[in-house]
């Protein structure tokens, strides 16, 4: 009997793995993407599933991957990772690609007797599905359709340049004065500072400071201000926890919510502390016709009318947590490159004394015109964000048959937009390796009407781009099409005044010995942090 039993188990087992094999074979091969090149990888995890690696402390294994794939002239347009299942995740590495499956693949499809999804495209399934898991619930990140296009007709108002600017403007210049104040103290000590933990620190109360219109929060529910992004941290890292991918339910269970269930809970308990307070303060000034802040818009608006406010409380932590750390590694980078070069940053100050005048400056002085007088940091956080993005790929899932830049993906593949890959590609950018902020400069008297579409072509065609239209680059680490990034206005207005008022004020050197590595937690980060010391400017 149980020899018997043995060996129906046995065979029950090999038919089991020759009807997967076959499985494989067959939606492999029969395929539109069968004769597709393949994108190579010896990690295991892309290999085998198409899903990001875990983070390494000594090296950045996906990075390389993305890069080596997107300059590889044999893996233009597409090449494809087929996993065991032989579903394909399939790595746009064109402009015109990208431009396919952003733009015209999530917009909504025309014509009579439609079936299935309104769009070809929609957020990738297995960040949706772990987003759902994490944040405990739909929110903004990880809704499609009528649930997400509401929640963004609400939330993207008060995002928009003409309210955003003028209403946060002024607290994001006085805090850029603390920040110089820390640094003229490290200054007199001579002492090198971590930036990248100070631009978590500066990017948090920014969002904060315009999600509730105060910065008198009860911090304390967290630990502190200062520790909110450790928190943050910490319910991030539920996205990279095995016990998440278990299947059956069981990674709904406390035990496979462990690592990430407390940091979420005080995380909700701190953002419905902080919608009280910005409701309170909207009451209390009830009809001045002002913008108090996002959360009293958001209410206004009449759509979230739910008593225990689970929607609201999970698009505002979705707001924060994507948008925190960023902002703040890009800082970090943008800070890194300067230090390394002070040749750009004599290029800086040139220009921010001719707008802004020698340090200090008033920060009642700086306006959004002013702002944009400075189109050379301009150019140096656009040649941050294309050596360093801080979303390395965008993942979509493919609802229907899609053309991708001449290649046709079928319903139910993956699809990375290599971000990574493509801003590291020489044939769109020469000497990729090199921080050169001149890229993104328009030289006097060039033509911007058809310069998207020239960049386009030049990479469907594979051809070196001309110098003089590399500005045209569009702004992928914001991604493109409908559901572009919300707080994009928000990171360019810190960003802009953090490097005009600082470098203005102080020439930066690297701490010797520290060097720039990155690291993908979700999004690309210093991974041995950023080390400058600052000198105050005569």
């Amino acid at each position: 009997m149980p020899l018997s039993s043995g060996l129906t188990t046995s065979g029950l087992s090999a038919a089991v793995a020759i009807v997967l094999v076959l499985r494989y074979f067959y939606r492999r091969y029969t395929s539109p993407l069968a004769k597709a090149p393949l994108a190579e990888t010896n990690n295991f995890w892309l290999a085998n599933f198409g899903l990001v690696p875990p983070p390494s402390d000594t090296e950045d294994k996906l990075s390389e991957f993305l890069i080596k794939v997107g300059q590889d002239q044999q893996q233009i347009p597409v090449s494809v990772v087929w996993s065991v299942m032989g579903t394909p995740t399939v790595l746009v590495n064109t402009l015109q690609g990208i431009k396919d499956v952003l733009i015209d693949g999530q917009a909504k499809r025309k014509g009579k007797n439609l079936t299935g999804p309104p769009t070809n495209v929609q957020r990738g399934d297995f960040i949706r599905l772990i987003q759902n898991l994490v944040f405990g619930g739909p929110s903004i990140n990880n809704t499609v359709g009528e649930d997400w296009r509401w929640r963004r007709h609400v939330l993207l108002p008060p995002f928009q340049p003409r309210q955003l600017v003028p209403n946060l403007l002024p607290y994001v210049s006085n805090r850029a004065k603390q920040l110089l104040d820390l640094f003229e103290k490290h200054a007199e000590q001579n002492t090198a500072v971590e930036l990248d933990e100070v631009f978590m620190n500066l990017t948090m109360d920014v969002i904060n400071y315009y999600l509730y219109g105060r910065s008198d929060l009860n911090y304390e529910m967290v630990g502190g201000r200062t520790n909110l992004k450790n928190v943050h941290h910490h319910l991030g890292m539920g996205f990279m926890s095995v016990e998440a991918w278990l299947p059956f339910g069981l990674n709904k269970t406390d035990w496979a919510q462990r690592n990430f269930q407390g940091p979420r809970a005080l995380l909700k308990d701190f953002i419905n502390d902080s919608l009280d307070r910005a409701l309170a303060d909207k009451e209390s000034k009830k009809g001045d016709g002002v913008f108090h802040s996002v959360a009293a818009a958001a209410v206004a608006s009449g759509n979230y009318n739910d008593p225990e406010r689970f929607d609201l409380i999970n698009d505002f932590l979705s707001l924060t947590f994507a948008g925190y750390d960023t902002t703040a590694h890009t800082l970090a980078f943008c800070f890194s490159e300067l230090a390394r070069h002070p040749e750009i940053q004599d290029k800086i100050v040139k220009q921010v004394r001719q707008v802004l005048g020698p340090p200090p400056v008033d920060p009642a002085s700086i306006t959004a015109e002013k702002l944009a007088q400075m189109p050379y940091v301009t150019a140096v956080y656009r040649e941050t964000m294309r050596k360093y993005p801080a979303v390395a790929f965008i993942p979509v899932h493919v609802n229907h048959d899609t053309p991708v830049d001449g290649t046709v993906v079928p319903g139910g593949a993956e699809i990375w937009c290599n971000l990574r890959g493509l801003q590291m590609n020489p044939a769109m950018f020469p000497n990729p390796e090199k921080f050169d902020p001149s890229r993104w400069l328009k030289p006097a008297g060039a033509e911007t009407d058809d310069g998207f579409d020239r960049m386009v072509t030049s990479s469907s065609s594979h051809t070196i781009v001309d110098a003089d239209h590399q500005y045209n680059f569009p702004d992928l680490s914001f991604t493109l099409g409908q559901h572009s990034c919300l707080g994009k206005n928000l990171a360019i207005l810190e960003l802009r005044t953090v490097i005009a008022c600082t470098v203005n004020q102080y020439s930066l050197s690297l701490k010797p010995g520290n060097n720039i590595n990155t690291k993908i937690v979700l999004t690309t980060k210093p991974r041995d942090g950023v080390w400058v010391h600052f000198k105050k400017r005569s």
